[in-house]
């Protein structure tokens, strides 16, 4: 870290309280272990400075409401980290869903990579204490709040995590089936033992729309009646977009997409899988 410091030019500090005392620092990046989120995102509201925290902001509901009703109170911007928002195939498929796809029946993604063989085994992602449910929480996490963003928020959850290969202690695929409160249905499976996979796929009454690809670079809507539209959009970068974005909104000059209700939602999307999973059986939000 400290090469890496010299050669931008940045100063490195001793210790998270030494940033937040500095008067020359108006905001943080937190990418440290999710279970410190809260507290971190507390004690940077208190000294006045605007957060971007890394998803998930926090592993529980009420962890992640707290920080949010912290940084409100202190009149400081909270962003989270959920970069799939920004992509542009994302914001075309946003438009062909609210102009042509109608109805919404269902929402169906996969989301995976090779983590159980990326992690150092003292690394604190690879503890089931900060990875509950394998890859839901560093990967699903993105997709659920896609989800939330076009189908709103969810009601029920069954899910289940194993072990298929037993490389470590983390759950290796993850698999949950939600419902949404207008009525239509989602199914996500995500995977830290197998290559990196994206897809996202939203069905609705007149027709499929879909995005492919690592880098969501394929975007295909297929109508139920007419010609199959396709787009291809490489080469854009989405941890810029939403730090710009990030940034933007702590200086006024817009609002993050991602709300304060929605990513509170996406935590407790985050914590009935991990119930459902842990328990066997399916659990109501």
């Amino acid at each position: 870290i400290e090469d890496y410091c010299k050669e931008i030019g940045a100063e490195v500090a001793p210790n998270y309280e030494a940033v937040l005392a500095n008067p020359d620092v108006d905001a943080v990046i937190l990418a440290t272990p999710h279970s410190l989120h809260r507290q971190q995102i507390e004690q940077a509201a208190a000294a006045g400075k605007h957060v971007f925290v890394e998803k998930p902001i926090t592993l529980t509901p009420a962890d992640a409401r707290a920080a949010f009703d912290a940084a409100s109170a202190a009149g400081i911007t909270l962003a989270v980290g959920l970069n799939r928002r920004f992509h542009p195939n994302y914001l075309r498929m946003k438009d062909v869903i609210a102009n042509k796809l109608g109805r919404i029946v269902h929402i169906e993604a996969s989301m995976s990579a090779s983590g159980v063989w990326n992690y150092a085994p003292d690394s604190w992602r690879s503890t089931r204490e900060e990875t509950p449910a394998g890859g839901m929480t560093g990967l699903g996490i993105h997709v659920v709040d896609q989800m939330i963003d076009i189908g709103g928020p969810m009601t029920s959850i069954s899910a289940q995590a194993v072990k298929p290969l037993g490389i470590g202690p983390l759950d290796e695929v993850t698999s949950a089936i939600m419902a949404f409160e207008g009525g239509a249905t989602a199914s996500l499976m995500t995977s830290i033992a197998t290559c990196f996979y994206y897809n996202f796929r939203v069905f609705g009454e007149n027709g499929c729309v879909e995005i492919r690809q690592r880098d969501l670079s394929e975007f295909i809507y297929e109508p139920r009646e007419g010609e199959i539209e396709r787009a291809t959009e490489t080469g854009f970068s989405m941890e810029r977009a939403e730090l710009e974005a990030f940034a933007d909104a702590a200086e006024g000059r817009g609002t993050y997409p991602v709300t304060a209700d929605q990513a509170v939602q996406g935590i407790a999307v985050l914590d009935g899988i991990v119930r459902s999973a842990a328990e066997n059986k399916p659990v109501k939000l």
